[in-house]
């Protein structure tokens, strides 16, 4: 078996980045001679970044204890979320108007606030694995009509760890 140690795998990152380094500046020369960025990396969307930011900054204050457990480190959880969300959902409010709105800042303020408690909640919620074991059995039962929930009625035999005195006596 092929092993691999930690610092020979740091190695091998250290030597992708070099070999791709010279590819990827001169992509992004191209890039820029030839001013084909797309929307939020504008310097027009410097506004959506900092109240997207902003946003995701306060919502990282809102505290909701059932979330916050699930988390290792929630204040930084929800303030990425909230950024990026709030970008995301101004990137899609953009694409269905012709020209970029002046609300478009304010409206991100309000989605990096809004979206990162609700975005966390629904992965707290999704990940749920009696909800998730819930939801597999409703869609076998659909396509099958096979009943694989295990409940009360179900029950495993764990007598045979307690090593009782007479192991032998139900052997015929």
């Amino acid at each position: 078996m092929l092993k691999i140690k930690f610092w020979q795998l740091w190695w091998a990152c250290i030597a992708a980045l070099a070999a791709s380094y010279p590819i990827s500046a001169w992509a992004t020369e191209q890039l820029i001679e030839s001013r084909v960025l797309p929307a939020p990396f504008l310097l027009s969307w410097t506004g959506v970044w900092v109240f997207s930011t902003a946003g995701g900054l306060c919502a990282a204050f809102v505290k909701i204890p059932e979330i916050d457990v699930r988390f290792y480190y929630p204040s930084l959880a929800k303030a990425l979320i909230g950024i990026f969300s709030g970008v995301a959902l101004s990137l899609a409010v953009n694409s269905f108007s012709d020209a970029q709105s002046e609300a478009l800042p304010l409206f991100a303020l309000l989605a990096g606030l809004f979206s990162a408690p609700l975005v966390a909640g629904t992965m707290v919620w999704i990940s749920n694995q009696k909800r998730i074991n819930k939801t597999l059995n409703q869609a076998v039962r659909k396509r099958t009509g096979l009943d694989t929930s295990v409940d009360d009625d179900f029950k495993i035999d764990t007598a045979y760890k307690k090593g009782g005195s007479d192991d032998s006596t139900n052997l015929s």
